[in-house]
């Protein structure tokens, strides 16, 4: 089952959400954790949350928002993160949540999705290379001082 994520769910996102963190190698702490949470949670943020159950168990988490794509003028929902636990990769669940978030595009005005993934990725891009269309293009970035 596809569900926004709950209050109650905070323990099993954040254990999942820090294997995410563990595969990017991206360290985590509680203060990122308490953010995310707070923006999930919060109506107003554009940041949303989904997961994937089953019997009970949360396997599987998505972040999403609605972004403007300015040389179209229009809108599209972006897939920020997506992370199924171990166990449970093989059963399509990262297709029915990118699926779902499709289905949402009518009622957020998206004129579709879009998402990045590490080019060391091969297991997510073998799914992504079957559903979407690589744009070809890269991704850079300027940090901040």
């Amino acid at each position: 089952m596809i569900r926004k994520l709950e209050q109650k769910d905070r323990r099993n996102w954040a254990k999942l959400y820090n294997c995410y963190a563990d595969f990017y190698k991206v360290s985590m702490n509680t203060a990122i954790l308490d953010t995310l949470w707070g923006w999930i949670h919060d109506e107003s943020h554009t940041v949303k949350g989904l997961c994937f159950e089953i019997e009970g168990k949360i396997v599987a988490i998505a972040h999403y928002r609605t972004i403007p794509r300015p040389i179209k003028g229009q809108y599209i929902g972006f897939l920020d993160d997506l992370f199924v636990e171990e166990d449970f990769r093989g059963q399509k669940i990262a297709q029915k949540l990118i699926s779902y978030l499709k289905s949402l595009s009518k009622d957020n005005n998206w004129q579709g999705v879009r998402w990045i993934t590490h080019s060391s990725n091969e297991h997510a891009k073998k799914l992504y290379n079957k559903i979407a269309n690589n744009t070809g293009f890269e991704l850079y970035e300027l940090k901040g001082d």
